[in-house]
């Protein structure tokens, strides 16, 4: 019994547990506190803007597209090494937040984008040889679910300080949260060019060719791989071409830093994973350009850039079949001729039809987080029936 008695009157015992049973009661109260302090802030409002950046057919690094598939890690990360930084754009966004639970928030998302790509960028030979260029504006509308994997924290409410007069709010990374999120979206948008394109005047394809200097010009309208003509590959019925809109699948993650429980930034990273290969206008192959020309114009036909850039000596077979501009080879045998060919001719790989387009934002956000109105309602219990508030 007197030892018993003894550890009761432990001068040490008495002083830990006065310093750890109010530390576990503050730290109860504040997780209950954190746990349901949502219910009053459920909604908020962002707005903010950053860069773009987009992974299509054009531009992209200078590696060739077996080197970038040599790096050690997955497709989408490899896509990474494609990225064109000296085209990278703008974003402007705006959302509403509706804050599910304590960690699971719904967003409402629309944003104003640009994206652009260029193949003058690059000095991957084929992709510099092609020579097409894009921009496009991006109108987007998305929902979005967000999860907190850590929620942030504003620190000590009443930024007390110790006895050496060091603050006792948690350090500053401590105090970041830290949140991922994906969602489904719709995005409108319009690739547009301007002619960079060069047609060797000299060889028999391009001699009667007057190709058009533009400026700018929207290419969707033009058909530039014969969408919707004969033996059109992307398989579009007649006179067809690819929609203005698309369906996009937003994933990404963010960092948030509170100033105060209402206001703060927020720093996010996000891809847009899309059902469209044609945010640049490229997809498939080049087509036709006489053929094109008949239809939509000397326009199209020059955007198409069939039969521009560099040329290359072919040695062929089939003499009596030779097109114009061959030449015989009797030292190769009786059937030989050489000819020479551009990269882009019809049936030649324009882009790659396997992959769908993506774009990207990194964006920067102020956020406000506004006060719920309350309501009262009942919580019914074995004992008693009691009225309380609460917020929703």
């Amino acid at each position: 019994m007197s030892k018993v008695v003894g550890i009761f009157y432990n001068p040490k015992l008495i002083l830990i547990m006065g310093l750890i049973i109010p530390l576990l009661f503050k730290s109860q109260l504040r997780g209950y506190y954190d746990k349901y302090d949502y219910r009053r802030k459920r909604h908020e409002i962002n707005i903010g803007a950053g860069a773009t950046s987009c992974l299509t057919d054009l531009g992209g690094t200078d590696m060739t597209l077996i080197e970038i598939n040599q790096k050690k890690s997955t497709k989408y990360l490899k896509s990474l090494y494609d990225v064109d930084l000296a085209k990278t754009k703008y974003v402007i966004n705006a959302a509403y937040l509706y804050h599910l639970t304590n960690k699971l928030n719904f967003r409402a998302n629309i944003s104003y984008a640009k994206i652009s790509a260029d193949d003058q960028q690059t000095q991957e030979f084929y992709r510099n040889n092609r020579n097409l260029n894009f921009t496009s504006n991006i109108f987007e509308l998305a929902a979005i679910l967000e999860f907190y994997i850590k929620k942030p924290s504003t620190g000590n409410r009443y930024n007390l300080k110790n006895s050496f007069g060091k603050k006792i709010a948690p350090k500053f990374l401590s105090r970041l949260g830290f949140y991922i999120f994906g969602g489904i979206g719709g995005f409108y948008y319009e690739p547009m060019a301007k002619n960079n394109l060069f047609y060797d005047k000299e060889r028999f394809t391009n001699i009667d060719f007057n190709p058009i200097n533009t400026n700018k010009i929207k290419l969707r309208e033009l058909h530039t791989e014969g969408q919707g003509m004969a033996n059109d590959p992307a398989g579009f019925l007649n006179g067809e071409t690819y929609s203005k809109y698309s369906v996009c699948f937003p994933l990404g993650f963010g960092i948030e830093k509170a100033f105060t429980n209402d206001m703060g930034v927020k720093i996010e990273l996000g891809f847009r994973y899309t059902m469209t290969d044609y945010l640049d206008d490229v997809s498939g192959y080049y087509y036709d350009r006489d053929a094109i020309e008949s239809v939509y114009g000397a326009t199209a036909a020059t955007m198409s850039g069939t039969y521009s850039g560099d040329t290359w000596e072919s040695f062929e077979y089939g003499i009596l079949n030779a097109p114009n501009g061959s030449t015989p080879v009797p030292s190769l045998g009786d059937d030989a001729y050489k000819i020479e060919r551009t990269y882009t001719e019809p049936g030649y790989q324009r882009g790659n039809p396997e992959n769908n387009d993506t774009y990207a934002y990194i964006t920067f956000s102020l956020y406000k987080k506004l006060k719920s109105k309350t309501r009262s309602y009942r919580t019914i219990s074995i004992h008693q029936k009691r009225k309380i508030k609460a917020s929703f």
